[in-house]
Formats: C-alpha cells, structure tokens, sequence
C-alpha cells in the first residue's frame, strides 16, 4: 500500500493542536485534532496518537481482542482514558479534547474507527465517497476524547480494491475544500503528491486552520 501524510499549522493558528500516525508495519494509520476552543489541543491529540500506536501497534496488541471491530472499539476507549488522565495531570489542561480517525488495514479490508469531526473518505472508480459522519449538531461536537462520559466510536468496513484511495483528514482540510476538489485532487498522482496537493489547497483557500491529511493507495 502507497502511503502519504502532511500536517501544517495553517495561516492562523499559532500552533499545530492536529497529530498524524503511519505505522504501515502494523496496517496503522491514525489523524487527531485537538479541540479548538479548549486547552491543550496539542497534548490531547498527541496522548492520543501515542496511545493508539501502543495498543494497536506495539506488544499491548497482542491483549487485544482478536476480532477488528472489538479491537478498535478497545483501543479508543483506551486513547479516551488516557486523554482523561493526561488532562488531571495539571490544571491548564482541565477539558481538553481531540477528535480521532483510525484506521486499521487487513488484506483487502480497512476497518475504520472514529469520534468527532475528523473524516475518511474512500475514492473509487473517481466516486468519492465520505466513510465516516460527523459526530456534531449545530456547530458543537457530540463526542470527543477526554471529554465527560464514555466514548462510542463508529465502526465502518471499507473493502478496497486495487486503485482505491483512502483519505483520512481533518476539518482544516474539509471547511476549506469542497467535496468535488477533493476528490480530483485525491485521484491523480502518488499517495504523498495527493497529500501535498489536499494541504496546499486548504492553505491557498485560506488556512485558517490546521491542515493535516493520510492518503492511502492500494
């Protein structure tokens, strides 16, 4: 599997509160933003991303439960918890939280989990197709890691054929872009030229927020 990822601050933000994770060893790849708005979006995406890789790609996988679904169900849950006990360790970082994407590749399968706004998208045969909805009403997230109260991730199977792309974005990509430029952007060239061109597009279109995107080719 082609694979390619880029995350940028944007034109506005101070600081980059997106993490980003490829572990293709492991059929790994995770995207995170942190909340916007609340403290420490930086540590909130990042404790999650580093979470996921250990029990989804290090020697806590094997504790796991061996059907996918069940797997990634646990693994957020744990990103949430750890999430939470990041935030009590000081007080700047009461309420902090982040969205997540995660997606885990077995053979012709990828098994998608996510919480929050951050999306995956499928392309193919040139359709573009968004896997994930968005966890929000009127403007304000429903879910998000670290927040009060237990998680529910959605679960989604994506069967891949050859050809197809994968795209795993966060909303700096998708406020900024439109369905159609995205999916002609994400169709042409390598898994990291279609990166690059997803992220210089959202930053041309203003960058107002931070822009971080996965591609995944099969």
């Amino acid at each position: 599997m082609n694979v390619g990822s880029r995350t940028e601050t944007g034109h506005v933000r101070r600081r980059n509160e997106d993490a980003l994770l490829v572990a293709g060893e492991a059929g790994l790849f995770v995207v995170a933003d942190g909340l916007g708005g609340h403290p420490a979006g930086d540590v909130a995406s990042e404790t999650a991303v580093r979470r996921l890789r250990e029990v989804l790609a290090g020697p806590a996988a094997e504790r796991l439960p061996s059907d996918p679904v069940e797997r990634l169900v646990s693994a957020v849950a744990e990103a949430h918890e750890a999430v939470v006990a990041e935030a009590g360790r000081a007080p700047g970082r009461t309420g902090m939280g982040t969205t997540v994407v995660v997606v885990q590749t077995s053979a012709d399968t990828a098994w998608v989990a996510h919480v929050g706004d951050s999306r995956c998208y499928l392309l193919h045969d040139g359709r573009l197709e968004q896997v994930t909805r968005d966890h929000s009403m009127a403007g304000y997230l429903t879910q998000a890691l670290g927040l009060d109260g237990d998680v529910r991730p959605d679960l989604e199977s994506v069967r891949l054929a050859p050809g197809d792309r994968l795209l795993l974005c966060t909303d700096g990509l998708t406020n900024m872009v439109d369905d159609d430029e995205i999916a002609a952007l994400l169709g042409a060239g390598s898994a990291q030229e279609a990166c690059d061109r997803l992220t210089e597009a959202a930053l041309a279109a203003g960058g107002v927020d931070n822009v971080t995107t996965v591609v995944l080719v099969a």
